[in-house]
């Protein structure tokens, strides 16, 4: 068995206080990351802290970028067990959006389709809950709409254990690397 870890995080930019007060959810922001250390987690959003128009898939980790800016986001942390088959499926799955993740972009437009209850697939456009749900579902982890899926709903993964929950400054307080192992 391997592990995978969906990352949820409301930081209280403009755009994610706009998506919280449509969905009154406490967290508008979903990543995947493979390893417990969320060295590297990928998700879409903005690719430069100050340009919400220059946007897409992106590589996130807790100490740079937009998280740097905001150590007191609340976040949640989600291990999901998962098989060796699956844990490749979705490794090769990210894997093909790194190789291109200039062509992707992040879908505004089914963001909005969302909003209304429409689930609108876009190719090669992704808004993160969607890419979250879209590389879940190439495993068979997850089985709802991608276009429909919110951060919050990662939360009814039956094989998923909440292994952390609070602020971003704790997560890295409790999982700082000594200076004898840098």
């Amino acid at each position: 068995m391997k592990n995978v870890y969906v990352v949820l995080t409301q930081t209280g930019t403009l755009v994610s206080s706009i998506i919280r007060r449509y969905t009154k959810d406490p967290y508008n922001h979903a990543s995947i990351a493979f390893d417990r250390s969320l060295d590297v987690m990928y998700s879409f959003g903005r690719k430069h802290r100050y340009n919400i128009l220059n946007n897409g898939f992106i590589e996130e980790n807790f100490n740079k970028g937009l998280f740097a800016a905001f150590p007191n986001a609340r976040c949640l942390v989600l291990e999901i067990a998962v098989t060796e088959e699956q844990y490749e499926t979705m490794l090769e799955a990210v894997g093909s959006f790194l190789c291109h993740k200039e062509k992707y972009r992040y879908n505004m437009i089914g963001l909005l389709g969302y909003m209304v209850g429409i689930g609108l697939a876009r190719r090669d456009h992704f808004f993160c809950s969607q890419f979250v749900a879209y590389v879940l579902g190439k495993a068979e982890v997850w089985h709802g709409v991608p276009g429909l899926t919110k951060p919050i709903d990662f939360l009814t993964i039956p094989q998923r254990t909440v292994i952390f929950k609070g602020s971003i400054k704790e997560y890295l307080l409790l999982h700082e690397v000594p200076a004898s192992k840098q």
